[in-house]
């Protein structure tokens, strides 16, 4: 093995590449459809609910994809497998470009969740298992803010082209830097650091340390310990993975109607989403990087309290305060990355090498599942409430007996 210790380790391209990764597959093809969908609607006459089944049709074919991500890598390999993941994207757009009828759309949103199910974090978590020992929970805050990004970006872009231009045009500009994405994946991404003839960022240290700690493994060579979930601990991550799916994506996507409910001006409650898309952006970097100077279960600690923070503060949106509402948004979008990066950061500690990948796709599913149920929940509370402030309570709630779970699972480690 060549020594790690170059100008630029190649593992960092890697992030890079998986980063766009989910640039493409998480956020244009999910997220982007948003931007899209009240054009959709007008320009080719769909009703509401034709126009929403699209996304439930997304969710589907996401969420049955990653039932099967694990045959899929197993057949294909990461590099075409990614690769693949993004070109869906692309297929996806073009048949918005040239769809004519809601039938057509309706594939084009399948194709588009079969993207994002198979080039989600399942993939991006396990290549960066295999590629870094140091900075691990770093590098996968840096690939996960690449979803968030796209919320950040795509929303003016396309907008701006659609009004220029056309529906159609925005459509296949979409396609083309989807395209050009899938070949930057395919080209760049290597499945593990011996194909480049190098060994993952920080495993020489790795091993002396662990060998400095056990006598017995310094005197038979190292030989890690092998760690998978009992049956209660994958009970209590099963209920960590499903409340961090029921909170990470519905979360967000409600705080717009939270604070227009509430009689905010739509101006105010769209620059408070950008805010709070940028502060989530820059905190998903920083939730991996405080994971790796703390340790994961410090940090988890740390944005699990900020998190229950700001769904609290949330519920004085009565009040009409903008500078409150600010605050708000800020504290939650500095909270709310654990629920991405958390997962593949707590298989790292809970289980050995050989159990990782699994661990990371089964807790995963769990996500998506959570995210799928739980999307039409908050609208269905607040109906029979009356307001969307007592589902931010509610969600405080779940974040504290979430984090009771994942600190039981911690004990059972220990």
């Amino acid at each position: 093995m060549k020594s790690e210790k170059h100008r630029l380790y190649y593992g960092w391209i890697v992030c890079g590449v998986c980063t766009l990764l989910l640039f493409i597959t998480m956020g244009t093809a999910s997220n982007g459809l948003s931007v899209f969908m009240p054009y959709i609607m007008k320009e080719y006459s769909l009703t509401g609910a034709q126009t929403s089944s699209l996304v439930t049709l997304r969710c589907t074919f996401a969420f049955i994809s990653m039932l099967l991500i694990g045959h899929y890598y197993d057949r294909v390999g990461y590099r075409m497998g990614t690769a693949l993941a993004a070109l869906c994207c692309c297929g996806a757009y073009v048949i918005y470009g040239f769809a004519s009828s809601y039938l057509q759309f309706c594939i084009g949103a399948s194709i588009a969740g079969i993207s994002y199910g198979l080039g989600s974090m399942i993939p991006v978590a396990i290549l960066m298992n295999r590629w870094f020992v140091r900075h691990r929970a770093l590098t996968i805050g840096i690939c996960s803010a690449g979803s968030t990004l796209a919320v950040i970006l795509l929303p003016s872009i396309l907008t701006s082209i659609i009004l220029r231009h056309s529906l159609h045009s925005a459509f296949l500009f979409t396609a083309s830097y989807s395209l050009a994405a899938s070949v930057l994946v395919f080209l760049l991404i290597r499945e593990k650091p011996a194909d480049k003839g190098l060994e993952p960022l920080g495993w020489s240290d790795a091993a002396a340390q662990y060998r400095a700690r056990d006598p017995q493994a310094k005197r038979a060579g190292a030989s890690w310990t092998s760690r998978s979930l009992s049956r209660k601990g994958w009970l209590l991550m099963a209920l960590v993975s499903v409340t961090m799916g029921a909170l990470g994506n519905p979360g967000f996507m409600h705080l717009t109607v939270l604070f227009t409910t509430e009689g905010y001006a739509p101006m105010t409650v769209a620059l408070l989403i950008s805010v709070s898309g940028i502060v989530m952006t820059a905190f998903k970097v920083l939730c991996g990087e405080t994971a790796d100077v703390f340790g994961s279960f410090r940090a988890s600690a740390l944005f699990f309290g900020v998190f229950i923070a700001g769904n609290l503060l949330c519920c004085l949106a009565f009040t009409g305060s903008v500078p409150l509402a600010t605050v708000s948004v800020i504290i939650f979008g500095i909270g709310s990355p654990i629920c991405t990066v958390g997962i593949p950061v707590w298989a790292g500690d809970l289980v050995s090498e050989e159990h990782y990948s699994e661990t990371v796709r089964r807790l995963q599913l769990i996500y998506a599942a959570g995210a799928m149920v739980f999307a039409t929940m908050p609208g269905i509370l607040a109906d029979l409430l009356g307001s969307y402030i007592p589902v931010y309570g509610l969600f405080a709630a779940m974040i504290l007996a979430a984090f009771a779970c994942l600190a039981g699972a911690y004990r059972l480690r220990r």
